[in-house]
């Protein structure tokens, strides 16, 4: 099984969801790789791949790429709810396959762990952050 570009797969997916980016939802700032280079108020997440594997499945051979997301903000409070947010939002891939931009499909999300509380001046610019990982079972294309 070919691999996918998992992360852009995610990042795609997070930043078209409805409930999660744009202005007044939890991750108003969206999905990004890096940290952003400007500061600006509101939440985001940074995503990257922990790692991967080739997984069977019912309906055909996966990618099982364990995405990682770093979600960061200007205080406690709206970081974790904009962290249980995407969690949340990961936690609902039960197996309809939804499409993640035109990268990939996810058949399914599993092995769910967060939001866990990250120090808060680790690499986010003195901004909250608490982390939120999942494995998600991809296949090409949509």
């Amino acid at each position: 099984m070919p691999r996918v570009a998992a992360v852009t797969a995610v990042l795609k997916w997070v930043n078209s969801h409805p409930t999660l980016t744009g202005r007044g939802r939890p991750l108003d700032r969206g999905a990004f790789r890096d940290l952003p280079r400007s500061p600006a108020p509101g939440c985001y997440v940074v995503l990257y791949r922990l790692d991967g594997a080739d997984a069977l499945t019912a309906e055909e051979p996966a990618d099982e790429a364990r995405i990682a997301g770093l979600v960061c903000g200007p205080d406690d409070e709206a970081t974790e709810l904009a962290a249980t947010a995407y969690a949340n939002a990961v936690a609902s891939l039960t197996g309809m396959p939804t499409p993640m931009g035109d990268v990939a499909t996810c058949l399914v999300t599993d092995d769910l762990v967060g939001p866990q509380l990250v120090d808060n001046r680790a690499g986010t610019r003195g901004e909250h952050a608490y982390q939120v990982d999942a494995t998600f079972f991809l296949i090409p294309g949509v």
